[in-house]
C-alpha cells in the first residue's frame, strides 16, 4: 500500500514540476569577429617552427601544395602571400627537434626546403 501511495505522490509531483524556458540574446560589437580573424592570423605564425618548401608564382605554389598534401597528408600546409611571391609552408611545428625530423623527411622529395624558426 505504501508503494502505491509513494508512486502516486511522486507521479503527481512530477506533473506539477515544470522546467524553466527562456531566451538568451547576446549583443556584441560587430567588430569582434574581425578582431578574432586578425588575432588568428597573427597567432598562426608565432611560436611555431615552419618548413618552407616553395617560393615563387601562384600556379607553382598551388602545384607544390597539392604535391605536398599528397606526400604528407597529416601535416598542415598553407600558401602564404608575401610581397610578389607565394610561399608553400608546413605549419605549426612545435619543437626544434620535431622540425628537424620533418625537415629531413621533406628534404628527400623537396631539396629546396628550409626551416623557418619562430620570432
Amino acid at each position: 500500500m505504501k508503494i502505491i501511495i509513494n508512486t502516486l505522490i511522486i507521479t503527481l509531483f512530477g506533473f506539477y514540476c515544470n522546467a524553466q524556458q527562456g531566451e538568451i540574446n547576446i549583443k556584441q560589437d560587430e567588430r569582434i569577429p574581425k578582431l578574432l580573424e586578425i588575432y588568428k592570423s597573427a597567432e598562426e605564425n608565432s611560436e611555431y617552427y615552419q618548413i618552407q618548401v616553395y617560393n615563387g608564382t601562384l600556379t607553382g605554389a598551388n602545384t607544390q601544395k597539392a604535391n605536398l598534401d599528397v606526400d604528407f597528408p597529416t601535416w598542415e600546409t598553407k600558401i602564404d602571400h608575401v610581397d610578389t611571391d607565394y610561399r608553400v609552408r608546413i605549419k605549426k611545428i612545435k619543437t626544434a627537434l620535431e622540425a628537424e625530423r620533418k625537415y629531413l623527411e621533406v628534404r628527400k622529395k623537396y631539396p629546396a626546403a628550409i626551416i623557418i624558426t619562430p620570432n
